[in-house]
């Protein structure tokens, strides 16, 4: 069986999936190298965590759609999450097939469940119930090696494979290092047991 990988990450409007956000999704498609992001306007504008908006750099005021900048980028989720079904699709493969990656992407895979359940579309979710992660597979060989880090941080994790991340906290830009990762990891798995 063939699965198609996809590298994701979502900033969000809070740490609480019920109760917070979705605002920014990036999503890179390993098999074709294809990438996508969009931004969407919060569903539940009065829980927006300013602490969240500091980390991530998104303006509330764009959020709200106070401003030309945010009614024009900031689009309706129940859109957004159509479209990115629509591009998804393109792969060819049925949902169980697709596996999401990521740095602790159980954090962005309850996002994305929280967003199409929020937006009444539960059914529809175009991911399968595998993922990896690079958090976890970084610690699983430490482990096993015997050597544990101080941080398993995607910024300390970029950093032990000298990968760059210039927009940290960006989706687009945290999506293109942790794929960097991802890969470096695969090819260093490769290397310690031998294959080409």
């Amino acid at each position: 069986m063939d699965y198609v990988l996809y590298v994701a990450d979502c900033e969000t409007t809070g740490l609480d999936s019920h109760l917070h956000d979705i605002i920014e999704i990036s999503l890179s498609r390993l098999s074709d190298g294809e990438k996508k992001t969009w931004w969407l306007k919060p569903l539940n504008p009065d829980h927006i965590d300013a602490v969240a908006l500091r980390i991530n750099g998104h303006k509330l005021d764009d959020l709200l759609h106070k401003t030309v900048e945010g009614k024009q980028k900031y689009l309706d989720p129940n859109k957004v999450i159509i479209d990115i079904e629509n591009w998804i699709g393109n792969d060819g493969v049925p949902t169980e097939q697709r596996v999401l990656v990521g740095q602790n992407i159980g954090f962005d895979r309850e996002r994305f469940e929280q967003l199409w359940i929020k937006c009444g579309s539960k059914d529809s979710l175009p991911f399968g119930r595998r993922t990896m992660d690079t958090m976890i597979w970084a610690f699983m060989m430490d482990y096993v090696q015997g050597t544990m880090a101080d941080s398993y941080s995607l910024a300390g994790l970029i950093k032990r494979y000298g990968i760059k991340n210039t927009a940290a906290h960006t989706a687009a830009a945290d999506v293109e290092a942790t794929k960097e990762l991802f890969l470096a990891q695969v090819a260093e798995l490769k290397g310690k047991l031998g294959i080409k």
